[in-house]
């Protein structure tokens, strides 16, 4: 029974995991659906990472008292969205989440990095990590465009401005270097976002997340040899 309760309690990163991929997958046919109601669950999910995040990368003490009261900022600066009642720029509320979302990712980030034992779940929480860096840049460009209008150029005809599906599908492409060329950043400070995001996607997938795999399966093969 004892060993069975610590199996249940190793998946740690996983429920980040899988958050992440519902709000990727959510987001176009919030998108399409065009109902208030939907717009509301997607910013609910968007505080919803960042706590689970901290929950499965921190143990009790500063760290998270710290992400806890940023949780409750970001709860009440963007609840003209969730409840319609904050009255706050929304901008404010933006600035809170990216603070949020930007604090939150490393620390989920180091929970992965001072695991002693290199698993799955392990494995699991490196790429959410690296999905929590494009959902902070999306917020980022979002800041930006709300701040500085114009510093992001859609595709000619899209008659759209950048809402949060436009900003993800962006931030992602950035941050795995496909570059479609139908998105542009304008001004220097989007065009100095986007090489900061192609950078850091870069590093993340060759070194932190090749060291990752690596020691997996060489502890793998040293419990294979040592017949365990």
């Amino acid at each position: 029974m004892a060993r069975m309760k610590l199996k249940l309690k190793q998946p740690r990163f996983v429920a980040v995991l899988v958050t992440l991929l519902l709000i990727l997958v959510l987001a176009p046919v919030f998108q399409q659906a065009a109902h208030p109601g939907m717009t509301k669950v997607l910013a609910l999910l968007g505080l919803i990472v960042p706590v689970l995040a901290v929950a499965a990368a921190s143990e009790a003490g500063r760290p998270k008292t710290v992400a806890i009261g940023l949780a409750a900022l970001c709860a009440f600066a963007n609840a003209d969205v969730i409840a319609s009642a904050s009255g706050l720029p929304p901008q404010v509320g933006v600035a809170i989440l990216l603070a949020f979302l930007a604090y939150t990712t490393t620390r989920l980030l180091a929970g992965v990095v001072r695991s002693r034992e290199v698993t799955l779940d392990v494995i699991a929480g490196a790429v959410a990590s690296y999905m929590m860096i494009g959902l902070t840049w999306a917020i980022g460009y979002g800041l930006l465009e709300t701040v500085r209008p114009g510093s992001i150029r859609l595709p000619e005809g899209s008659g759209a401005s950048l809402d949060f599906p436009t900003a993800l599908y962006f931030s992602y492409i950035t941050l795995l270097s496909i570059g479609y060329g139908d998105i542009t950043p304008l001004s220097a400070t989007a065009r100095m976002m986007v090489v900061l995001e192609g950078l850091l996607g870069m590093t993340f997938t060759t070194v932190i997340l090749a060291v990752l795999v690596s020691a997996h399966l060489q502890q793998r093969g040293g419990k294979t040899s040592d017949g365990r």
